[in-house]
């Protein structure tokens, strides 16, 4: 699956969160975010049985860290086509609301973790609600991996999504 590609589908599920209402939560504005990434999606061809998911518990014993990531997109775990669940997983997203410097360290960890324990191949930090990416402060050894972007409702209400 080609990165960049990706990247811009993400970009334009962004910028299709319209009401400013999305912007006033978190959890409100991943959730209009995920349905308008999953109809954008179909624009893209993934891999075969690639899902999207919200909040997928991640489960120590059988995926070695327990992170609850807030949106994947991976291949569900098939012992016929993977040979292990470090197999199949292609973006893992963390949204934070107007980060700030303790949330944005807790979500690039979680990020880290997901990249190095389950070989995710992109990890992408949205902060929303704010125009600041916060790509300064992705580690050194992830920087090729972990792409940040923020989403926001400019003056004139319209939305943007500014990448760093």
């Amino acid at each position: 699956m080609d990165s960049k590609e990706l990247l811009n589908v993400i970009a334009a599920a962004l910028t299709s969160v319209t009401d400013p209402h999305y912007y006033e939560d978190e959890r409100g504005f991943q959730g209009e975010f995920y349905a308008q990434l999953r109809l954008r999606l179909r624009d893209l061809v993934l891999p075969e049985g690639a899902l999207l998911r919200e909040e997928y518990q991640k489960r120590l014993a059988q995926h070695g860290l327990r992170i609850r990531p807030d949106i994947i997109l991976h291949e569900p775990f098939d012992p016929g086509r993977h040979r292990g669940r470090d197999q199949g997983n292609h973006a893992v997203m963390e949204l934070k609301r107007r980060a700030i410097p303790g949330t944005t360290a807790d979500a690039f960890s979680n990020l880290v973790a997901m990249i190095d324990t389950l070989n995710y191949s992109l990890g992408v930090f949205i902060n929303v609600d704010s125009s600041k990416t916060w790509t300064e402060s992705v580690p050194d050894s992830h920087r090729n991996r972990i792409v940040c972007l923020a989403a926001l409702i400019d003056e004139n209400g319209n939305p943007q999504v500014v990448r760093g």
